[in-house]
């Protein structure tokens, strides 16, 4: 279970960037430069490098979610929920949720099999979108 941010000793910068990520909702997936420009415009005097710290302090504790899908030039984030893979379109760059998750079974027959524990398993998925798919076809 994620520790809610009560539990953890947050700054009022890292309760911003945690808000901001939270008030997008599972499957906006916002890269570094879209949180610090909503940071921003919340607490002008916010720096750059505070955003990426608070993130990445909310990352580790699992109040955050960080996505780096196949091909993407960047990390995404996004808040922390229920299992689900991402796809990204090879054309546009988008990403996308879907849902689908790795079954524990297969986990657990693949921790026993290298002898350790998984702690995590994530899914990426990539091709063309739909709209990219139908702009192709009416090309």
């Amino acid at each position: 279970m994620n520790p809610s941010p009560l539990q953890a000793p947050l700054s009022k910068s890292h309760r911003l960037v945690y808000e901001i990520v939270q008030e997008q909702g599972i499957g906006r997936h916002l890269a570094m430069a879209d949180l610090f420009s909503l940071a921003q415009s919340r607490q002008p005097r916010i720096g750059f490098t505070t955003v990426y710290r608070a993130v990445t302090k909310l990352r580790d504790l699992g109040l955050i979610s960080e996505i780096t899908p196949h091909g993407a030039e960047r990390a995404y984030y996004e808040p922390a929920g229920p299992a689900h893979a991402h796809f990204r379109c090879d054309r546009c760059g988008d990403v996308q949720d879907v849902d689908f998750a790795i079954p524990a079974t297969v986990t657990t027959a693949l921790a026993a099999q290298i002898g350790g524990a998984i702690a995590n398993a994530t899914v990426h998925f990539r091709g063309r979108c739909a709209e990219c798919s139908r702009l192709e076809d009416s090309a």
